[in-house]
This record gives C-alpha cells, structure tokens and sequence, in this order.
C-alpha cells in the first residue's frame, strides 16, 4: 500500500507544469530543523519500589543546502547530528547514589535530489530521494567506568514532503517520514546487517517534522 501511494506521488510530482517562480531554475534553497522531546520517569509513576529514577532528552539539529538546476528540480545536500541523552540514578542500600550516563549520537551527511510539483500559490508536493551516510557513537559512563562503540551505516531513502509558502521567500515543509522507503547498510555494537524499511530515517524516529526553508530567487 505504502509502496503504491509512493509511486503514485513520484509520477504526480515528475508530471510538473511550471508556475511557482520560488522552483525555478537558479534559485538557492537554505532549510534548517531542530527537533526535541524528553522524558523523566520515576518510580512512584509505575508503581514500583525500585529507587531507580531515569531521565531522557534527545534533539535532532539539521541543515539542508541546495540549487535548482532546472525547474521544479533541486540537487543538495543535509547535515545532521542526532543526539539521544539519558542518565539513570539508582539509591544504594548505604544511602549514596550510583549514577549512569549514556549518549548516543549520529553524525550525518546525506546528498539528495528533490522534484516538486506545486499545486497553486501557496501549496507544492515534493519528493526527496537521498544517500544517507552517518557515523554512529554510544558513550556510557558511571562512577567506576567508561565505555564507548562507533560504527556507521548507509543507505538509500526516497521520501514524500508538502511545502506551504508564508512568503514568496519563505516556506514551512514536512518530509512524510511514515510513506518514505528506504535501503542500507549498518556496522554498529558488533553487528553487521542490511536493512530495508518502509518508514526508514537516518537519526531519531521522526514521521513528521516541520522544517523552516528559504527560497532566495536571484534578480
């Protein structure tokens, strides 16, 4: 089904008729995001009378850069470093307290190509296909140790989007993360496989995500 509508949209999108002067051939295209959540749960809440309590924040900063070199179509790349922060904090029988930290972050580089079709002055449909690269870290620490692993993945995602324009320079869009296909590669805490996903992203699970972009249209 997934696999349908996304076909669907490709062919809607490659089908294009000029008319936004934003989508044009020569103009530059500058978006950034940064998404966060976090979340603290503690023993009283489940009922428990574990003395553990953990606390989570994760937060998702990226830039994208591209260029139309014809119309209605745009070659760019994104930049991206995930970052998942938690820490646990346990009581001891003698009253002292043992503390764990863990990081887990995704430094990311990935080339895209982008085809639009607008559907009037405001509104455009989009689909991103993209080479997704990252270098993958863990760090664990707690007062008697330090550890940490790396790896890295890569792979191939084709994703859906809708741009909405504020101004003819400035648009709100959202990659529809839930349609997207995606296949790759990962080397990562001792295990080596390939993957394919129908809701596939490159950091933290995201299906959608509102993203601030300029079109700077050159006189």
């Amino acid at each position: 089904m997934k696999k349908n509508l996304l076909i669907g949209i490709w062919v809607c999108v490659c089908t294009a008729v000029p008319g936004l002067a934003q989508l044009q051939k020569g103009t530059d295209y500058i978006g950034t995001t940064v998404t966060f959540d976090g979340s603290v749960i503690r023993p009283e809440m489940m009922n428990s009378t574990s003395s553990e309590v953990y606390n989570r924040l994760s937060i998702n900063p990226s830039v994208q850069v591209g260029k139309f070199f014809r119309d209605y179509v745009m070659a760019g790349v994104g930049i991206g470093g995930p970052m998942s922060f938690s820490w646990t904090k346990r009581t001891n029988a003698d009253g002292s307290d043992n503390k764990t930290r863990f990081i887990q972050g995704a430094y990311t580089l990935s080339p895209y190509l982008r085809h639009y079709k607008s559907l009037n002055s405001k509104w455009a449909l989009f689909l991103t296909s993209a080479v997704d690269l990252a270098y993958l870290k863990i760090a664990q620490k707690n007062r008697n140790e330090k550890e940490s692993w790396d790896g890295f993945s890569a792979g191939l995602r084709i994703v859906p989007g809708v741009s909405y324009w504020i101004s003819p320079r400035f648009a709100l869009e959202t990659d529809v993360n839930l349609l997207s296909l995606g296949v790759g590669y990962k080397d990562f805490l001792d295990a080596k496989l390939f993957y394919f996903s129908s809701a596939a992203t490159t950091g933290l699970p995201s299906y959608f995500s509102v993203r601030a972009s300029w079109y700077l249209k050159k006189p």
